[in-house]
């Protein structure tokens, strides 16, 4: 096709010009073979963006290609695919970031297309600095266990995943918790379908759907799926300014993209008069970032320093449920986490195995027949323990401590350690009921008994040590045991152990 139209160029100008060499040279095509295209090339690699502090293995890469007018610049992922740095230009400045254990001799391929529609490739190997652990702004976005993770829109805040806000300024975590300043937004795929006309061409791509979603790499690359798994496109994201020390600041740092790359990715009524007429923000504010929480925002035409005018802005709502690790132990230190009464006052009981939605079970405590709300009430149940004895987690003051080494410690109100051991998250992918197995040491988590194990019938073993985890959020946690561990029994309502817990 190209080719076509310009030879019907070249032949126009012969028909009418007096000069016809002239005309026809100024169509030429660039020919120019893939041992050329790096002459006379320019590379230097630096630490920082700005590209002021000179390094030999920096993971930035001023360039300048004098050959072409443009390039796309890429490396090979694993299964084949291409992972572009750079695209459209022939000089600036590419980041190269390669995957934990990556080699740090990394090949990276310049493609140049002539107008002949002729594909041009050379390729040049860079050392760069491969980290041993990610920065701590990509544990939240990718996971640090799994190197991804999967973000979908949130609508529990207030039911709108993306719309207009005052620039309120404040503590940007009451904009990600309580939608502080918001003025209007999308609450569902049919509102998305009404509102085509911020999108760049009038089209929802897939993502203006609630059950699209993006994930994130920790390479810094961003895929958007559509509902049904398909690829609708794909970008690459850094973290800027990262400063999560502050619960009353506005951001905890910015989210920095190349354009189009996050789900619905338009600044809204940007085509408005008077707004800077670009769909696409490639600077998101990160006003509250958790294991499971992500609340973006971006002022009308990136003017950051009306915070606080409540000026016109754009809000984005997401949430993951992948990264469990990152959910139930944190990044840093391992978290605690003890009983939990605000599902319906019981923390420990039983209830019928009844399959269906685990979240229902974490959030409202459906299928339950009793349970333990006092730590009085803890005190009259150690029939139920291996000796007859209150080691202490039968307080509602107790808690345990998961630590991101996989260790696990149970503990008493005042700190004390009861018993201690290991844990490991199994993930369970597409099952309704549960997000996960908790594999554990016996008797390390709180009040670790199944209950009325000793009764006729009964497996006589207090002890189980493979949990389902119905439901977990980065705040709360809900685990199940069927009695005597028959997995097999979910849906036919026999007795099963529940467990509720809080972030402490």
């Amino acid at each position: 096709m190209k080719k076509s139209i310009l030879l019907f160029a070249v032949a126009l100008g012969i028909l009418t010009s007096c000069d016809p060499i002239k005309e026809e040279k100024d169509f030429n095509v660039t020919n120019i073979a893939a041992s050329e295209l790096l002459n006379g090339a320019e590379f230097a690699q630096y630490a920082d963006e700005a590209c002021t502090t000179p390094a030999a293995d920096g993971n930035y890469i001023k360039f300048n290609i004098p050959s072409v007018s443009s390039i796309t610049a890429y490396t090979l992922q694993a299964d084949g695919s291409e992972f572009v740095i750079s695209r459209g230009k022939a000089g600036g400045v590419m980041g190269l970031f390669p995957r934990r254990g990556s080699d740090p001799n990394q090949t990276v391929y310049f493609r140049y297309t002539n107008q002949d529609g002729q594909d041009i490739v050379a390729s040049k190997d860079f050392n760069v600095f491969v980290s041993g652990e990610l920065d701590p702004a990509v544990r939240f976005l990718a996971s640090n266990d799994y190197g991804e993770k999967t973000w979908k829109w949130d609508p529990s805040i207030t039911g709108a995943v993306w719309g207009n806000m005052g620039y309120c300024g404040g503590a940007g975590a009451d904009v990600g918790l309580a939608g502080n300043g918001q003025w209007w937004g999308v609450t569902s795929t049919e509102e998305f379908n009404g509102q085509l006309q911020h999108t760049e061409d009038g089209t929802n791509h897939g993502d203006g759907d609630l059950n699209a979603y993006m994930v994130f790499s920790e390479d810094g690359l961003i895929k958007c799926f559509d509902a049904d798994g398909n690829v609708i496109r794909e970008g690459t994201f850094a973290v800027s300014n990262y400063n999560p020390n502050d619960p009353t600041a506005w951001k905890v740092g910015d989210l920095v993209t190349s354009a189009g790359a996050i789900l619905w990715p338009y600044q809204i009524n940007w085509w408005d008069t008077g707004h800077d007429q670009n769909p696409f923000p490639t600077t998101f504010e990160i006003v509250y970032l958790t294991a499971d929480k992500m609340t973006l925002v971006y002022p009308d035409g990136g003017d950051f320093g009306a915070l606080g005018g409540w000026g016109e802005a754009s809000f984005w709502h997401f949430y993951s449920d992948t990264d469990l690790s990152g959910m139930a132990a944190g990044y840093d230190e391992g978290k605690s986490w003890t009983w939990d009464t605000s599902v319906t006052g019981a923390v420990w009981g039983n209830m019928g195995y009844c399959g269906g939605n685990g979240a229902a079970v974490g959030t409202s405590g459906e299928g339950q027949w009793w349970g333990v709300t006092s730590t009085d009430e803890f005190n009259g149940q150690l029939q139920h323990t291996e000796d007859g004895v209150n080691h202490g987690d039968g307080d509602l003051d107790a808690f345990m401590v998961l630590g991101t080494d996989g260790t696990i410690k149970r503990c008493a109100a005042d700190g004390s350690v009861i018993n201690s051991g290991t844990y490991e998250f199994v993930p369970v992918k597409g099952n309704d009921w549960k997000v996960a197995n908790l594999n554990t040491t016996a008797g390390t988590i709180l009040w670790p008994y199944q209950i009325n194990w000793w009764d006729t019938g009964h497996d006589q073993n207090p002890f189980p040590t493979t949990f389902e985890v119905v439901y977990l959020t980065g705040d709360k946690m809900t685990l199940v045991y069927p009695d005597g561990g028959d997995f097999g029994g979910l849906g036919g309502w026999g007795e099963a152990s529940f467990w509720h817990f809080k972030a402490k």
